[in-house]
């Protein structure tokens, strides 16, 4: 390729790469022409030149230098992965000869996560196996810690402990803190309580703040709900040494500590359970975009939002006189169209299931803001209801996104999306922080006016008159589009792959619902035993039991969204929800139209897919011109829809 070929990259890079192309094996030798396009290549590789890093780098032979060969077959393979030429990678990767160097190491690490990737489990651990800690001691930790997660998952718990525990602090702070917590988890789990404490204790803010924050919640929990064990003043120590998460929790347990020490009644050991039900139930409902149900891809690994083209033009393109496109928003919980939103929690708690009143509340003391999505991606019904412009039926977008989009499963934050003032005051009014540090710990104007990434949780359906209950789920319909006529080779048995996939998400999801159909009787149960000790209380002290009604209404505001009416069960809901203070800066209002929050993760990079309802396929051509710089498919609605 000639110089003119890198117009545009700058001179001094250009003088670089000239000189280096000076260098031949006739002119030079083999060591010092190998070592140039090794430099060759690293510059191209910088400035995203793929197709000449590869070409330069084949230029190396092994008779050159041994050690220069060996790294940049390692380096081709590199750009065939970032090509999703997987296939090619891999088989460079395994013909790097077996030795002691971090070039092999590093390389068995990758086969590892591509076969990990692709459901080839037994081959990802062997490649893991195979890494060498005098090789690369990071690699050889995070091979160590991948491996041991794989353990878990086939419930092989002591072979994962001795993985996690092979890992020295020296080889990865940071995957070593990991793996302690991970190694007090399971000795948790086999009731360990005193080693799985010791485990948790060894960790460091320094090494992973992500480890040390869940490390302190952990203890804090332990050291609380295990009755044989309770330890309220090491519960009260781990929550102050939290670092800017948690916030939710803290307050909660601190209140519950301060009445567990100081209440002569049992409503503290209540408080706890109903705490402990209601986190337990968030996680039940949490989505999980990394859980597999059979080898194949995750089986919730994307969500739809459904809106109009006038929204989705703001969310893709730069208006003029912005630096940016529109941000993603959460908006009022007034706004929507179900009258029963927030009251039927408290009615199944209270045993109401006659006479049910839909009259609508509004706190302005903490106040709940939305988004909707769905795991139906192409659904007529949601396009009629929500995928609309200009109030027509069936004329907007569904929007895809991957799970880049949300907050990770395992957060290190807590419970995000409520947002109580982190403090340890008397128990009092609902207040909010004023003030957010971004990642890197400085104060940033546009970070302190947005939410940060958020969970999505699905919703539960209630029927108010029975005991009908349904957790939002994909439908039938999802999975004969994802695999077609695919088959499925089960022993001597061929299958419908899509019969197979939607069979075994059946059974994912029936366990699920059972685990929340037990969890929500405990709270019930719970929230019973709370009602009869409030009442003895406020007879002697009105004053504690108002108190005391606060923070039970702020123990179950988590919960207070997501359970929602059977007659809306059809849209398999999921929520990303946002409560906080009228006074919040983040909240921000068009008078008359609209109250919203808006949120951090920018809608483009995030996009996996979106289909064009059937009234909106002339938008088509223009979506294309916004999608142009990206990967994102662009669909028309399979659904048959005659506008009137």
């Amino acid at each position: 390729m000639s110089m003119d070929s890198y117009e545009n990259l700058d001179e001094v890079t250009r003088k670089q790469i000239e000189e280096l192309q000076k260098v031949t094996r006739k002119s030079d030798s083999d060591e010092q022409f190998s070592l140039a396009q090794r430099k060759l290549a690293e510059i191209f590789y910088k400035y995203g030149l793929l197709d000449e890093a590869v070409r330069v780098s084949k230029l190396i032979k092994p008779q050159d230098n041994r050690e220069h060969y060996k790294k940049a077959q390692y380096n081709i393979a590199a750009v065939y992965e970032e090509q999703d030429k997987t296939e090619e990678a891999l088989k460079i990767w395994s013909e790097i000869e077996a030795d002691s160097s971090e070039i092999y190491s590093r390389a068995q690490y990758n086969i590892g996560t591509i076969k990990n990737d692709l459901g080839e489990f037994e081959e990802a651990k062997k490649a893991w196996g195979k890494v060498k800690k005098n090789g690369s001691p990071e690699v050889y930790a995070r091979a160590q810690y991948n491996l041991a997660s794989r353990l878990v998952k086939e419930g092989q718990e002591d072979n994962a402990i001795r993985a996690w525990r092979n890992i020295g602090k020296k080889d990865d702070s940071e995957i070593y803190a990991l793996a302690q917590f991970n190694i007090g988890v399971s000795l948790n789990i086999k009731d360990s309580t005193y080693e799985a404490l010791e485990a948790w204790e060894k960790i460091e803010a320094k090494d992973s703040l992500e480890a040390f924050n869940r490390a302190q919640y952990n203890i804090c929990t332990v050291s609380l709900e295990n009755t044989q064990y309770q330890d309220i003043n090491r519960t009260e120590n781990a929550l102050k040494k939290i670092v800017n998460g948690y916030q939710y929790e803290k307050r909660c347990l601190e209140k519950i500590c301060r009445l567990l020490k100081t209440s002569s009644t049992d409503i503290g050991k209540y408080l706890l359970l109903l705490f402990t039900h209601t986190t337990e139930i968030i996680e039940i409902l949490k989505v999980d975009f990394s859980h597999r149900v059979t080898d194949n891809k995750p089986v919730e690994r994307k969500l739809a939002h459904y809106t109009g083209t006038d929204t989705t033009n703001k969310l893709l393109d730069i208006e003029k006189g912005k630096e940016q496109p529109s941000s993603f928003r959460l908006n009022t919980i007034n706004n929507v169209n179900d009258p029963s939103e927030g009251k039927l929690l408290l009615n199944y708690l209270k045993g109401i299931k006659e006479g049910l009143s839909y009259n609508s509340q509004f706190d302005e003391d903490l106040h709940a803001f939305i988004s909707c999505f769905t795991f139906n991606h192409d659904s007529l019904n949601q396009f009629r209801l929500y995928g609309k412009q200009d109030n027509k039926e069936a004329s907007g977008i569904s929007l895809v996104f991957n799970k880049g989009f949300f907050q990770k499963y395992n957060s290190t934050v807590g419970l995000s999306y409520v947002t109580f003032e982190d403090n340890t005051k008397e128990i009092s009014t609902t207040s909010v922080q004023k003030n957010v540090d971004d990642e890197s710990g400085e104060n940033n104007i546009q970070a302190i006016n947005k939410i940060k990434k958020q969970p999505v949780v699905r919703c539960v359906y209630l029927d108010p008159t029975s005991d009908y209950i349904h957790l939002a789920q994909r439908n039938r319909l999802t999975f004969f589009r994802e695999f077609n006529d695919e088959i499925v080779q089960l022993g001597s048995e061929q299958i419908s792959k899509a019969k197979h996939e939607w069979k075994e998400y059946q059974s994912f999801i029936d366990k699920k619902t059972e685990d929340f159909r037990r969890t929500f009787i405990d709270l019930k149960s719970a929230y019973k035993a709370i009602a009869e000790e409030l009442t003895k209380i406020e007879e002697k002290n009105p004053s504690l039991s108002g108190k005391i009604k606060i923070l039970l209404n702020e123990i179950l505001l988590p919960l207070k969204y997501l359970i929602k009416h059977s007659a809306f069960q059809e849209e398999q809901e999921c929520r990303m929800a946002y409560m906080t203070s009228l006074d919040d800066k983040k909240v921000k209002m068009e008078f008359g139209r609209f109250l919203y929050v808006e949120y951090e993760s920018e809608v483009k990079s995030h996009l996996d897919k979106i289909y064009i309802a059937p009234a909106a396929t002339q938008y088509q051509p223009y979506l294309a011109k916004l999608l142009c710089d990206t990967n994102v498919k662009i669909e028309l609605s399979n659904n048959p829809y005659r506008q009137t």
